[in-house]
């Protein structure tokens, strides 16, 4: 019973859960009823299925480089709702593709 109010309560993870292609990724958010928070502990971030980090129910955004979003690469991230008692299903997915940019070319090469 626990566990099925708590899935109700996830609403989804980041504005427009689906997938997202960025330059460099700032945070990962989501929604949550503000009504509903005082029943939870916090919340958990989960990348390609492992746990990454968790915040608690006031904060309900996690930056990137605290689960690891800081690199180039395809990552899955999902959220859930904790207490005491249980955990959430997992959010719907998001799916973001982190393209960061190459370091600039060495210049002005000489041979001595």
């Amino acid at each position: 019973m626990i566990r099925t109010f708590l899935a109700a309560m996830l609403i989804a993870v980041s504005a427009a859960a689906g997938a997202q292609t960025v330059q460099s990724c700032d945070s990962v958010s989501w929604d949550y009823p503000a009504d509903k928070l005082s029943s939870i502990d916090g919340f958990r971030v989960y990348v390609n299925g492992a746990q990454a980090g968790s915040v608690p129910p006031s904060q309900q955004s996690i930056a990137c480089s605290d689960i690891g979003l800081n690199n180039s690469g395809i990552f899955v991230v999902t959220a859930t709702a904790y207490n005491a008692v249980a955990e959430s299903p997992q959010s719907s997915p998001l799916s973001v593709a982190v393209v960061t940019s190459p370091p600039p070319a060495p210049t002005n090469l000489s041979a001595n």
